[in-house]
């Protein structure tokens, strides 16, 4: 419950008052780490002092483990649960696997790049996209080129035509 409020109040551009403002005035000097990770340092610290302070080792684990349930909601609030992806498909069949993704409605960003081992030039394709749609995107590889090269990494904040928009007031 607390990150769900702490994560509405975050999401209007406002703080609560208390150690969320530290949080606030580091993600200044650090916009990029989410949000919920920054809120975290100055309430561990205030934890550590508990367990010093009070000597109870056990109170402060169980607030810890509250604290951290309370950041991760706090980023899911702000960022949403739909966390897109990013694929890099290096394919001897990249412009049929182009094809392939771009008729599915998703955009495809053609790279230059050389083999370092070969020297062979090579083209990566480069797709942005939904977690949900990673099972397609595999699918479309395996099929056009069954012996490409597909890395897909997590991607944070992807912004522009079908994924988030920009907007001057984000965290």
């Amino acid at each position: 419950m607390m990150g769900a409020g702490v994560g509405l109040v975050f999401s209007q551009g406002a703080t609560t008052g208390g150690t969320d403002v530290v949080a606030r005035l580091l993600k200044l000097k650090f916009p990029w780490l989410p949000m919920g990770k920054l809120v975290l340092i100055p309430d561990f610290v205030v934890l550590a002092l508990v367990a010093v302070v009070f000597g109870s080792v056990n109170a402060a684990l169980y607030g810890l483990v509250a604290l951290f349930v309370s950041t991760v909601v706090i980023d899911k609030m702000l960022y949403g649960l739909d966390e897109s992806k990013v694929a890099y498909i290096i394919s001897d069949s990249w412009r049929k696997t182009a094809d392939a993704i771009l008729a599915r409605d998703r955009g495809v960003t053609i790279l230059s790049a050389s083999g370092a081992y070969t020297g062979d030039e090579k083209h990566v394709l480069l797709v942005a996209f939904k977690q949900r749609e990673i099972v397609e995107i595999k699918r479309i590889v395996h099929e056009t080129d069954p012996r490409a090269f597909l890395i897909v990494c997590n991607a944070h904040d992807v912004l522009g035509e079908g994924f988030g928009e920009y907007k001057k007031e984000d965290l």
